[in-house]
Protein backbone atom coordinates (compact mmCIF):
# COMPACT_ATOMS: atom_id res chain seq x y z
CA UNK A 1 0.00 0.00 0.00
CA UNK A 2 1.45 3.39 -0.67
CA UNK A 3 0.83 4.92 2.17
CA UNK A 4 2.69 2.36 4.06
CA UNK A 5 5.84 3.25 1.70
CA UNK A 6 4.84 6.76 2.47
CA UNK A 7 5.37 6.53 6.05
CA UNK A 8 8.71 4.34 5.93
CA UNK A 9 10.12 7.46 3.72
CA UNK A 10 9.05 9.60 6.64
CA UNK A 11 10.88 7.15 9.38
CA UNK A 12 14.08 6.71 7.40
CA UNK A 13 17.50 7.35 8.84
CA UNK A 14 18.67 9.34 7.46
CA UNK A 15 15.72 10.98 5.40
CA UNK A 16 15.57 11.47 1.71
CA UNK A 17 13.16 13.75 -0.19
CA UNK A 18 10.99 12.30 -2.33
CA UNK A 19 7.50 12.53 -4.03
CA UNK A 20 4.18 11.84 -4.21
CA UNK A 21 2.29 11.46 -7.55
CA UNK A 22 -1.47 11.26 -7.97
CA UNK A 23 -3.12 9.34 -10.80
CA UNK A 24 -3.88 13.09 -12.26
CA UNK A 25 -0.19 13.43 -12.98
CA UNK A 26 0.42 15.65 -10.57
CA UNK A 27 3.27 15.56 -8.03
CA UNK A 28 3.95 16.77 -4.43
CA UNK A 29 7.59 17.19 -3.05
CA UNK A 30 8.19 16.12 0.31
CA UNK A 31 12.05 18.06 1.19
CA UNK A 32 11.39 16.78 4.68
CA UNK A 33 9.04 14.67 7.46
CA UNK A 34 7.20 18.16 8.49
CA UNK A 35 6.00 19.10 5.22
CA UNK A 36 3.81 15.56 5.61
CA UNK A 37 0.89 14.70 7.64
CA UNK A 38 -0.83 11.50 7.43
CA UNK A 39 -4.20 10.88 9.09
CA UNK A 40 -4.01 8.12 11.51
CA UNK A 41 -6.08 5.59 9.45
CA UNK A 42 -4.06 6.60 6.17
CA UNK A 43 -7.26 7.64 4.53
CA UNK A 44 -5.75 10.75 3.60
CA UNK A 45 -2.34 12.78 3.17
CA UNK A 46 -1.40 16.55 3.98
CA UNK A 47 1.64 17.92 1.98
CA UNK A 48 2.53 21.63 2.91
CA UNK A 49 4.47 23.25 -0.21
CA UNK A 50 7.04 25.82 -0.50
CA UNK A 51 4.58 28.19 -0.30
CA UNK A 52 3.47 27.29 2.96
CA UNK A 53 0.03 25.68 1.11
CA UNK A 54 -1.38 22.70 2.44
CA UNK A 55 -2.62 20.15 -0.64
CA UNK A 56 -5.37 17.21 1.13
CA UNK A 57 -4.82 14.27 -0.84
CA UNK A 58 -6.92 11.11 -0.77
CA UNK A 59 -5.47 7.86 -0.13
CA UNK A 60 -7.30 6.62 -2.94
CA UNK A 61 -5.56 8.94 -5.24
CA UNK A 62 -1.97 8.03 -4.56
CA UNK A 63 -0.13 6.39 -7.26
CA UNK A 64 2.25 6.38 -6.05
CA UNK A 65 5.77 7.83 -3.64
CA UNK A 66 9.37 7.61 -5.20
CA UNK A 67 12.96 8.98 -4.14
CA UNK A 68 13.61 12.22 -5.81
CA UNK A 69 17.16 14.47 -6.44
CA UNK A 70 19.75 11.91 -7.02
CA UNK A 71 17.93 9.39 -4.75
CA UNK A 72 16.15 7.30 -7.73
CA UNK A 73 16.88 3.76 -8.82
CA UNK A 74 19.09 3.74 -11.94
CA UNK A 75 17.15 2.82 -14.89
CA UNK A 76 18.04 -0.48 -16.31
CA UNK A 77 19.68 -0.39 -19.83
CA UNK A 78 17.93 -1.49 -22.17
CA UNK A 79 19.62 -4.10 -24.57
CA UNK A 80 19.11 -3.77 -28.25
Amino acid sequence: MVIESIRGFNRAVPFAPYEIQTASGKRYHVPHPDFISISPRGSFVVVIDSKDRPHHLSALLIERASLTNGHRRKARKRSG
